[in-house]
């Protein structure tokens, strides 16, 4: 069963090819979902702490961390070392380019 479930989430995972922001996670499938939105509220987390989340074996959850490294939700953490891998999560939507607001926003609010 799991690894049904694994196969599903590397595919919902590798059918885009843009930047994955935390709001877009709500559109994954179970346990992919559960998983991503507490190692988003962490902030900082473990690839144990990610496998555990996600009920996979830890080589299943650092291919889905990977791609998920690849698409900019997370970020290999400068703490980790040989035995352990970090990630910190991305928790604003700076992977994407920003607009700047109009100069006469102000006249528009009052």
């Amino acid at each position: 069963m799991s690894e049904v479930l694994f196969n599903n989430a590397i595919k919902e995972l590798q059918t885009g090819t843009e930047d994955i922001r935390p709001s877009d996670v709500i559109s994954f499938s179970e346990p992919l979902r559960t998983a991503i939105n507490a190692m988003i509220r962490l902030g900082r987390f473990s690839l144990t702490e990610f496998a555990e989340k996600l009920e996979f074996t830890r080589e299943e959850a650092r291919q889905i961390a990977d791609i998920l490294v690849q698409r900019n939700l997370f970020s290999v953490s400068r703490f980790s070392n040989a035995e352990e891998t970090f990630y910190e999560s991305r928790l604003t939507a700076m992977t994407r380019p920003l607009s700047r607001p109009p100069s006469d926003i102000w006249k528009k609010i009052d």
